[in-house]
């Protein structure tokens, strides 16, 4: 039996997975304790887990960014970087700490933005637990075959790919980057005593491995990627809803689902309007899920009753939904375009907040649906997208490709061995190898 730890920001799309993690290590016999926020309470206690409440739980998390003409991709990142995850630094750090020491922790198991937790990694290894963190979105290490994460570029061609990704990241690391990138190395000194190298992104190496929840599919390659990140596949959805009572599977209409996932979902006018709007007329089940927001909140935004070719509601269960979907039009949120994938299902995406204009730029890249590259797009953007894809057979063989990737691995399995490996060898003795 290990003691385990696992710590995250109060984000949906963070916390849910890492539950799906606390129920499979409680299931063994582990004993579990989630740090995070107080919403979460009765999820991480249905688990069998132990609830640990953030420090500031009372304060509002700071509402999603939302983007501005003249911020680029970086920039927007950069600033909910700051707000979410620089200045709780000390006290996560602080908590974590305290809360390992009180509870013998072997192993704390993070999403990697938790930054308190990631630089324990830094301190030496005799002295804390083992530390993994489990990446929702897509990889931001610096690298020479990829541009600096936030412009939503994808490699070209060598050898101008070397040269433009090198300029480009001096750029961003001098430019946009560089005041944020010493205060949190400040920080991260002043708490650790350890110096940080590289840009602004790979502080999330700090810790003892850092465990990728895609497929190398979908991901830009890197030569020069650390020997600490693996790749487990993704994570199945959890449980989420139930099947409504319009639901029919005799009902051969294809399905386009639309969702802005669980994190910037307030106002539906960015996609699930537009999506309905553009499909009025279209022979498909338009079917939308809010990811928490009433349904009613879309009706209203519609602005009158909604056309009969749609449906929308909180949650609805991802195994059926999907397995029945021939489209998903999605701003971007890592889960949804995972879940898709897993299901062979071709996207259309548009949004550029948070790291969507990442993921959004790698659906494109790996030829499994189209990018509109907007925060807002028009109806007339969204129909001919989601027909282009009906129509188009290659797409779909792509998504296809990667569901078969996805479908050999074994994310659940592969993450609990990892957290064996990683206790076994932070209780190795010092002298001898690990291995």
């Amino acid at each position: 039996m290990a003691r385990i730890l696992i710590t995250s920001a109060r984000q949906a799309g963070f916390v849910l997975p890492l539950l799906q993690i606390a129920r499979a290590l409680v299931a063994r016999g582990d004993e579990v304790t989630v740090l995070t926020g107080s919403e979460f309470a009765p999820r991480v206690e249905a688990v069998g887990a132990r609830f640990a409440r953030l420090p500031y739980d009372d304060v509002a998390p700071p509402a999603a960014v939302r983007p501005a003409r003249n911020r680029s991709g970086v920039r927007e990142i950069a600033r909910l970087l700051e707000a979410l995850f620089l200045d709780p630094i000390e006290v996560d750090h602080r908590t974590v700490l305290s809360l390992s020491a009180s509870l013998g922790i072997d192993a704390i198991i993070s999403e990697p933005l938790f930054v308190g937790s990631s630089i324990i990694g830094l301190l030496p290894r005799g002295q804390r637990p083992a530390v993994l963190s489990i990446g929702f979105f897509p990889l931001p290490f610096s690298s020479r075959d990829t541009p600096p994460f936030g412009l939503g570029l994808a490699p070209i061609d060598e050898p101008l790919n070397t040269i433009r990704n090198g300029l480009l990241r001096a750029g961003t690391d001098l430019a946009v980057l560089g005041n944020l990138r010493r205060r949190f190395a400040d920080e991260v000194r002043r708490l650790t005593g350890a110096r940080v190298r590289g840009s602004l992104f790979d502080i999330a190496l700090s810790p003892d491995a850092f465990a990728q929840t895609t497929v190398p599919q979908f991901e830009f390659p890197h030569r020069d990627l650390s020997p600490k990140v693996r790749f487990v596949g993704p994570l199945p959805p959890p449980p989420m809803g139930e099947l409504p009572s319009w639901w029919d599977y005799g009902d051969r209409t294809p399905i386009v689902h639309v969702t802005q996932g669980t994190y910037a979902n307030a106002d539906p006018t960015e996609l699930i309007v537009p999506t309905i709007r553009a499909l009025a007329d279209v022979p498909v089940r338009v079917v939308a899920t809010t990811g928490g927001p009433e349904p009613e909140t879309v009706a209203a935004a519609y602005g009158g009753p909604l056309p009969p070719n749609a449906r929308v509601e909180r949650f609805l269960p991802y195994e059926h939904l999907l397995a029945a979907s021939s489209v998903v039009v999605t701003n971007g949120g890592y889960g949804t375009v995972q879940h898709a994938l897993r299901w062979g299902v071709p996207l259309v995406v548009s949004g550029t907040t948070e790291d969507k204009v990442e993921v959004n730029a790698r659906v494109a890249w790996a030829g499994v649906g189209i990018n509109l590259k907007q925060q807002r797009p028009q109806p007339e953007a969204i129909r001919e997208a989601v027909t282009a894809v009906l129509a188009d057979p290659e797409r779909r063989r792509a998504a296809t490709r990667i569901a078969s990737a996805i479908a050999a691995t074994d994310p659940v399995r592969d993450l609990l061995a990892l957290v064996d490996e990683l206790i076994a060898e932070n209780h190795a003795p010092a002298d001898l190898p690990c291995r």
